[in-house]
């Protein structure tokens, strides 16, 4: 899923519950439904906006351990790759 698609996805979920919160309290005139509701509707905001922050830093951390363990796999396929000319010129050098 892209970045843009889940932006897209929050703010449909998001402006679902507001209108469903609006309708069901509408009668009693406009905004005003119960503080329950209301810190239910912002405890809903903030974990969807905690949840994009924690996601956002867990992949900043997988991608810094990716590119360490890349590194490490590049330097072990150098030195490999200097251990088999040393051999090379060993056996040219032998024969």
């Amino acid at each position: 899923m892209t970045n843009r698609s889940r932006k897209l996805l929050l703010t449909l979920i998001v402006l679902f519950l507001g209108l469903v919160t609006w309708q069901r309290f509408a009668e009693a005139g406009p905004f005003q439904a119960p503080a329950w509701v209301l810190l239910v509707m912002l405890g809903i905001v903030f974990s969807g906006y905690m949840w994009r922050h924690t996601s956002k830093m867990e992949r900043k951390e997988s991608d810094h351990w990716i590119e360490q363990e890349g590194r490490v796999f590049i330097r072990r396929m150098e030195e490999e790759r200097r251990k088999k000319e040393e051999e090379r010129e060993r056996s040219q050098v032998s024969s």
